[in-house]
């Protein structure tokens, strides 16, 4: 081979070599960007928790759910943002969607809006919160309920974060595909995944399992298992845990148990009592108390709806 010919061979695997430095550094430079915005998007989500001025809290978490979905693509395998994907999803659904609901109860098409979007975004947060716990392989390889229950059990404290929201996203997919054959067939699976935070600790998230079980009990007719003195235990659990700080208990109970056992004089103190509290009360969930403020007022103003 001419000297020319071997100068061209190996300027051109020289240059080669190049490029293909600079394109994994670039991919790694991305993956440490997406990661670095994770961490930062991680320790920020207790600020907003914080946040009094519920506009401002809406806008910010509206806008993240992009930036997020961003981080993923970036690095599908990151726990943290798989987790903030759950958390925001639901999150946003429960303390917005929610009450948009109910502010257009019975007013279409504004209800039917806001409807599909809380069934979209419920719908997203169970199926991040699933791929996030199928990093367990037990866990993704189990088909029926008994190995399901035993993959469970490798889940320890370090994993609370991941099992109560992923439960709670499910939980509340759940309440808007009542008329799913498949959802309904679900509800096992649910409640032995929320089953699980009780017994890592019942404490976590002010006693989020017991409000999760209370309103799970009292959301459902007895033919599909709801049991309202069960529900009424769990509120009560879920009060003394929180200190009657969590004021979403009261207003829950008063949405589901209240409503269910038809008992409107117990429906209005609990909403009272609600409309009456301070929000800064709980002041690292200052936002999730206003949200409950505002859902017991519109309850109030939508109460001929739900009795007889």
């Amino acid at each position: 081979m001419k000297k020319s010919s071997l100068l061209r061979n190996a300027l051109w695997n020289s240059l080669l070599v190049t490029l293909i430095s600079i394109c994994s550094f670039s991919c790694s430079l991305k993956k440490f960007g997406a990661k670095t915005s994770a961490e930062v998007l991680y320790e920020s989500s207790e600020i907003l928790d914080k946040e009094p001025d519920v506009d401002l809290a809406e806008r910010s978490l509206i806008g993240s759910l992009k930036l997020l979905e961003g981080l993923y693509l970036q690095n599908p395998g990151d726990k943290k943002v798989l987790t903030l994907l759950v958390k925001s999803y639901a999150g946003y659904a429960y303390g917005f969607t929610e009450n948009e609901l109910l502010r257009h109860k019975n007013e279409s098409p504004e209800y039917q809006t806001a409807l599909l979007r809380a069934q979209r975004f419920y719908t997203r947060a169970k199926d991040y919160g699933l791929e996030l716990l199928s990093k367990n392989n037990a866990f993704a390889k189990a088909k029926d309920l008994e190995s399901y229950q035993n993959a469970l059990q490798q889940f320890g404290k370090q994993d609370l974060e991941a099992l109560f929201w992923t439960a709670f996203a499910w939980g509340n997919y759940l309440n808007y595909h009542k008329d799913s054959i498949t959802a309904l067939a679900d509800i096992p699976r649910i409640e032995a995944l929320m089953q699980r935070v009780m017994e890592l600790d019942e404490n976590y998230y002010y006693g989020g399992a017991h409000l999760f079980f209370g309103v799970m009990n009292s959301s459902r007719p007895k033919a599909l298992g709801g049991n309202p003195e069960k529900a009424l235990e769990h509120f009560n659990q879920a009060r003394q845990i929180s200190e009657n700080k969590n004021l979403m208990v009261s207003v829950a109970e008063a949405q589901f148990y209240a409503v269910q056992i038809q008992d409107k004089k117990l429906f209005r103190q609990l909403l009272n009592e609600v409309n009456n509290q301070e929000a800064d009360i709980l002041p690292e969930q200052r936002l999730m108390n206003e949200l409950a403020k505002i859902r017991s007022q519109l309850l109030l103003k939508k109460e001929s709806t739900y009795f007889n």
